[in-house]
């Protein structure tokens, strides 16, 4: 086989091996006919015959062919590329090799994702982004007249920039008039199988259909939204549904409504096309039932969404104007009087205001744009910069939540410095409990607002334990709880902290104040499963 430092083709180097499993082994290779200064690095898929049977490996070859065909035939960034002659076979003296050179994808895939995460499960805003993601990729797909049969987190690349990227063909099937003839003539096909509950029925029975697709995503969505594998979440003994919601935090009805439709046990019962799951989804997210909002200037009265957003974007333009004018006369960044400057602080409220709507709506990069016209307008604006990094956070993209959330804290926002400190806490590579612990008791210095400051003390409390300081989490997450004893998140983590201060009743009175099988909390399923 093929081994680091060979040459391929005459063109492409391998670099290192990237794994192995199913029919294949994957190489990370360079591309030396590559256009680019620096040489790209791509990906080498080589399919092994050597553990599959003598009658299977035509049916083998074929798939992995087809896997070739389809890719180079498809252009959509959420589906991995493959140039005309990505597909080749190399001939030694003991057997023909196929292989596969496609795009690297960066990132990692979502199962990956997840387990870093300790299976945190998703929030619904950024599920709702995710789901679109893909029924967009699987519009692409099924368009083209082709299913995938494989969904599942393993087999979705999670990229840096928080765009998704389907990978794995090799199950992909063209649906044409000889298959549904053979489905017809109840004939039997290859079946692919995954035993973490991702697949329909149908489809164990070797008769999957484009609606298989949407069955395994709606399962790949539940498994994000709750960290629990669909294997392992119960099933209604009357129907076979899988019993899932009360898994998942505060998720919108309608969305977990579509969700059971997509995992409907038979095909006819599902949505038929991506079109439709598209349009609901849409229809979840859009600004419907908001048709007005309290404007800060107008006394309480209720002014219609419509009109305001008239208003807006008619004194954004005024203001627009003016910037130009003074920029083009040589003035830095101010405004000539301070009844504009007053303005453009009433404007910037109401944009921030707008952006606070498309943002729970899940319209993100709406959102996005009236939060930045916000910062533009009033660059002090601390709720705006929180808002934005809260938005990014939502999108996964860690960083730039990072540098919003910073800017926030550089004008005093106690929460801005909560979720600093929990990004530190949870989603820094190198975890520092330490710089958590002190965000935390910055926030404390300046929280003004009861809730922030239970959070506060709450992530001080988990910082703490991560210290192994149980002593100061006790004092932290009493202290919490002095402030709202109807919350639960406290007594979460203060039943590990009393457990390893050996305090048996202590421990058991915080276990039964939290509601075990419905919060995620990493300390708690960590201590749980010590137990």
């Amino acid at each position: 086989m093929l081994s680091t430092g060979m040459r391929v083709q005459n063109r492409y180097i391998i670099v290192e091996k990237l794994g192995s499993g199913g029919f294949g082994e994957v190489f990370a290779v360079r591309d030396e006919k590559s256009c680019h200064k620096v040489k790209v690095i791509k990906v080498l898929k080589v399919l092994n015959l050597d553990n599959i049977p003598a009658s299977e490996k035509d049916k083998a070859i074929a798939l992995f062919q087809r896997e070739a065909k389809v890719l180079s035939y498809l252009n959509h960034p959420g589906i991995p590329k493959v140039e005309p002659q990505g597909y080749f076979t190399i001939e030694n003296d003991q057997e023909t090799i196929h292989c596969l050179v496609m795009e690297k994808i960066a990132g990692e895939n979502l199962l990956t994702w997840l387990k870093q995460r300790d299976r945190q499960p998703i929030a619904s805003s950024l599920a709702i982004d995710w789901l679109k993601q893909l029924l967009e990729i699987l519009q692409e797909l099924h368009q083209n007249h082709y299913f995938h049969r494989d969904i599942k987190p393993e087999n979705i690349m999670l990229q840096p920039n928080g765009k998704l990227v389907l990978i794995d063909f090799g199950g992909v099937r063209q649906i044409n008039n000889t298959y549904l003839v053979k489905l017809g003539e109840d004939r039997e096909h290859t079946r692919l199988m995954s035993p973490e509950g991702y697949t329909p029925i149908e489809q164990i029975n070797g008769k999957a259909v484009p609606q298989s697709d949407f069955f395994a995503l709606g399962r790949t969505m539940v498994h994000l939204l709750t960290g629990i594998v669909p294997i392992n979440l119960p099933e209604n003994e009357t129907n076979g549904d899988l019993i899932w919601r009360d898994r998942a935090s505060e998720i919108p009805d309608k969305l977990a409504d579509l969700l059971d439709e997509m995992m409907a046990l038979f095909p006819r019962e599902r949505p038929s096309s991506t079109e439709v799951i598209l349009s609901r989804l849409n229809d979840l997210a859009s600004l419907e039932g908001l048709e007005c909002f309290k404007s800060g200037d107008s006394a309480g009265k209720i002014i219609p969404f419509k009109d305001i957003i008239e208003k807006i974007l008619k004194a954004k333009k005024a203001i627009a104007s003016v910037i130009l004018l003074l920029t083009a006369l040589g003035f830095v960044w101010h405004f000539a009087s301070n009844k504009l400057a007053v303005e453009s602080n009433k404007l910037a409220v109401e944009m921030n205001k707008v952006g606070i709507l498309y943002h729970k709506n899940q319209q993100f990069n709406r959102a996005k744009s009236y939060y930045q016209i916000a910062i533009l307008l009033k660059s002090d604006y601390d709720q705006a910069y929180y808002n934005l990094g809260s938005l990014y956070e939502d999108q996964n993209d860690i960083d730039s939540a990072i540098r919003q959330y910073e800017e926030a804290m550089k004008y005093q926002n106690a929460t801005a410095y909560n979720n600093r400190g929990r990004i530190e806490l949870f989603y820094a590579l190198d975890q520092n409990c330490h710089r958590a612990a002190s965000l935390f008791l910055e926030g404390l210095k300046i929280v003004t607002n009861n809730s922030v400051k239970y959070a506060l003390l709450t992530n001080l409390g988990r910082a703490q334990l991560c210290l192994d300081a149980y002593e100061k989490a006790k004092k932290s997450l009493e202290e919490a709880i002095a402030i709202n004893g109807d919350r639960p998140e406290a007594y979460c983590i203060l039943a590990p902290v009393m457990d390893y201060l050996k305090n048996e009743s202590a421990t058991k009175d915080a276990l039964a104040k939290c509601p075990i099988y419905s919060i995620r909390l990493r300390e708690l399923d960590n201590w749980l499963k010590e137990k």
